[in-house]
């Protein structure tokens, strides 16, 4: 697929801009034609009127000769800036008379000539102009413009293909992105019905059972369709994200905002017996979506606590400045191998798809803190060491750029 398009923006190119070629080139060529007939007709003219070159006329540049004939078709004067014999004139004059057309073109040995009759009182003027220079032209000019549209296009087909080449990568990307974001998805959906499927069979095997009995086959349901609502918000949030929805702004206390979150962790952190420690001065403004906001350090602070070991430590603070306020999320994990820190954002990425399903995960979350950050104009950095931790440091404006 990714071929045929990059030969078609190639071919594209290349048939635009050759067509482009002819019409400059072919407006050239005419042009220049055009403009040296007309030349040659107004210098036949001028000598056919006055029976001489006008001073006007470079005379290196003109080469003529004229013959005055009478009513029976005698020479009776000429005039002839050419080397040209009496014998030649004589037929050239003859040809013309035959021809009976006030002007066109004659050939006499290696001249080529346009010629004009002019009715005279005493019969005819008959100029002839050389115009084998002018001839002679038109090949090496067609010659010339050929080769200089060949090698244009030519040039053309190389920028094309790098272009092609440059322009065509992001759309790959793009598109294997998806297909994997399609698949992993559809994956992630189809566990979770899996087993709800199985467990539906169960209860439904004995239908003398009551529902305390099969209590534990029902709670393995509800625990798998409450996975797949929450699969679900995420997905239809990346969804949002993708759209380029624009969500409700306005300024509120970051600093409450924190403490908040941190006293709903305080439960949790407990009971796992990690140190939570919250670090954070009052007053502090920031210019978004508060529940978007919320919802950042909801997925920092939960993988933090998720993999640090008991006994472990995770620590939240915040600092700001002028135009910018810092979060950062630090934790005594196990940590993150060098090779994964580049794809953890990706969506569906895990570094250990095994522990993340124990823990319930699905991969999304920082996704989700990614897109949150990018809605704020923000920027969301990582740092990490396998056995001693892993700190997450985010920092926004406090206002927002538009």
């Amino acid at each position: 697929m990714f071929r045929k398009l990059k030969l078609k923006f190639i071919m594209t190119n290349v048939i635009t801009l050759s067509v482009v070629l002819i019409i400059i080139f072919s407006g050239m060529y005419l042009s220049m034609r055009g403009f040296l007939k007309l030349q040659a007709d107004i210098i036949l003219y001028t000598v056919a009127k006055e029976e001489a070159l006008n001073p006007n006329f470079d005379p290196a540049l003109v080469r003529f000769f004229y013959t005055k004939v009478d009513a029976s078709g005698k020479i009776i004067g000429q005039l002839s800036d050419i080397d040209i014999s009496k014998e030649d004139m004589e037929i050239l004059k003859e040809e013309v008379l035959k021809r009976g057309a006030t002007a066109g073109k004659t050939a006499q040995g290696k001249y080529k000539f346009k010629y004009l009759k002019m009715p005279k009182e005493y019969g005819y003027i008959i100029v002839f102009l050389d115009y084998s220079v002018e001839e002679g032209m038109y090949k090496p000019l067609i010659f010339v413009s050929t080769f200089i549209a060949l090698l244009s296009i030519a040039l053309v087909f190389i920028i094309s293909l790098f272009l092609a080449c440059r322009a065509i990568r992001p759309i790959k990307t793009s598109w294997e992105k998806q297909t994997a974001f399609i698949a992993d998805a559809s994956h992630e959906l189809r566990t979770p019905l899996a087993v709800v499927n199985s467990n539906l069979e169960i209860v439904m095997e004995d239908e003398k059972q009551t529902v305390g009995s099969q209590k534990k086959w029902l709670d393995n349901i509800q625990c798998e369709l409450e996975r797949m609502r929450t699969l679900i918000d995420d997905l239809l949030f990346l969804a949002r994200s993708d759209a380029d929805g624009e969500m409700p702004k306005e300024h509120f206390d970051l600093s409450k905002l924190i403490h908040k979150v941190y006293d709903t962790f305080i439960p949790l952190s407990q009971k796992r017996n990690i140190n939570l420690l919250l670090n954070a001065p009052d007053n502090i403004i920031v210019y978004g979506n508060e529940f978007r906001i919320k919802q950042l350090i909801t997925i920092l602070l939960d993988n933090a606590i998720k993999y640090t070991g008991d006994g472990g430590k995770v620590e939240l603070t915040l600092k700001g400045d002028a135009n910018t306020v810092q979060l950062s999320v630090k934790d005594t994990g196990e940590g993150i191998a060098k090779e994964h820190l580049d794809k953890i954002f990706d969506r569906f990425y895990r570094v250990d798809k095994s522990r993340s399903r124990n823990y319930g995960g699905s991969g999304l979350g920082l996704a989700i803190a990614k897109c949150i950050v990018n809605e704020h104009k923000g920027s969301i950095n990582v740092a990490s060491e396998v056995s001693k931790g892993t700190e997450f440091t985010i920092s926004l404006p406090i206002e927002n750029k538009k």
